[in-house]
């Protein structure tokens, strides 16, 4: 008999060790993998802080169509105890509001940003095709398809002094009037008992373009009657009369910039004021419409604080405000974006936590 192997055998049991081999390697490669997928899971998931949502930075700016305004998020990131804070990250995005109540958007435009690298951003402004702004290089967002234009589709910005995009930022008190005439010989005026004593004597002059001022008083209506006959210094007055005693704790009527007179409604005839809800710091920005007998025909209250009201964006159908709600001992203040439509005084409100 024959002692040597069947060489069939042979290459049977080769293969077998060789089949298993596999098996084990592949198990190995497959436990390794799942080891390091689970780590980078406990990195990202446990070890990993979610900064949470971002907040707005710089001032809005209105377009025909949107009002935009840019949005910081900080970046996620793995704690340690020596942590250098001075190396955060942050995303850029901009957010888009449709002025008609439509869907907004928030479009990221650049990530990995350190706040050196966009201290001077801002909005400049929209070309009707294009939102335009400056984050570390000026680029567009197609205002059609909500994307970032190629450097090959844009064409020149806008120019910011065309925009509301201003250097140090737009006040809210050049938005502010403290009356308009309602015909050529006639004044409505909103001012405390002490104003209209000391500004709306006869023989005064009113000019057409009167600043709101910034004292914390309750206003009522007043109507002067003005000579037909201007002077340099205006329209002389010959009689002043309050009309009811409604007041109105720091009330003035709205005005596109601070060269013009007050915004004037056509249906229904009126004009735009805002208030405060209450005396005292705690009250919100109110809007409403009123005729010119000073008769309020709508009111909307903003629930933004009126002391932290940072910007007026008035139009011709609408007017959008910016500020924070008021704040309550323990929280951030939430700051809101929110857009008045001038017929019906109905209120469009966004969360500008994004």
């Amino acid at each position: 008999m024959s002692t040597a192997s069947d060489p069939n055998e042979i290459a049977a049991a080769w293969y077998t060790r060789y089949r298993s081999m596999r098996v084990k390697l592949a198990l190995l490669v497959g436990a390794l993998a799942l080891i390091f997928v689970g780590m980078v899971w406990l990195k990202d998931k446990l070890l990993t802080i979610d900064p949470g949502k971002g907040t707005p930075i710089g001032y809005a700016v209105r377009t025909d169509h949107h009002i935009a305004v840019l949005i910081q998020t900080l970046e996620a990131y793995v704690p340690s105890p020596n942590r250098d804070h001075s190396k955060n990250t942050y995303t850029i995005s901009l957010f888009i509001v449709p002025l008609d109540g439509g869907k907004p958007k928030l479009v990221p435009i650049k990530e990995g940003l350190s706040p050196n690298n966009y201290s001077l951003a801002k909005v400049i402004g929209s070309d009707g095709r294009a939102l335009w702004y400056d984050v570390s290089g000026t680029g567009a967002v197609d205002l059609k398809t909500f994307k970032l234009l190629r450097p090959a589709e844009l064409r020149d910005p806008p120019d910011p002094k065309r925009t509301s995009a201003l250097p140090f930022g737009p006040k809210v008190e050049h938005h502010l009037a403290a009356g308009l005439f309602t015909s050529p010989t006639s004044w409505l005026g909103l001012h405390s008992t002490d104003e209209a004593a000391r500004d709306l004597k006869p023989g005064f002059s009113l000019k057409r373009v009167r600043d709101a001022e910034s004292a914390k008083q309750q206003r009522l209506f007043h109507r002067c009657v003005l000579s037909a006959d201007s002077n340099a210094r205006g329209h002389p007055i010959v009689s002043m009369e309050p009309l009811g005693d409604a007041t109105y704790f720091n009330a003035a009527f709205l005005r596109m910039h601070d060269a013009a007179e007050p915004i004037r409604l056509t249906d229904p005839l009126g004009a735009l004021m805002i208030f405060t809800s209450e005396p005292g710091l705690k009250g919100t920005t109110v809007m409403a419409c009123v005729d010119m007998n000073g008769s309020v025909l709508w009111r909307t209250d903003t629930g933004i604080d009126r002391f932290a009201l940072q910007q007026i964006l008035p139009g011709q159908e609408s007017t959008a405000f910016l500020g924070t709600r008021p704040r309550e001992e323990g929280k951030v203040p939430e700051p809101l974006l929110v857009i008045v439509d001038h017929a019906t005084g109905e209120a469009h409100t966004e969360a500008l936590w994004r």
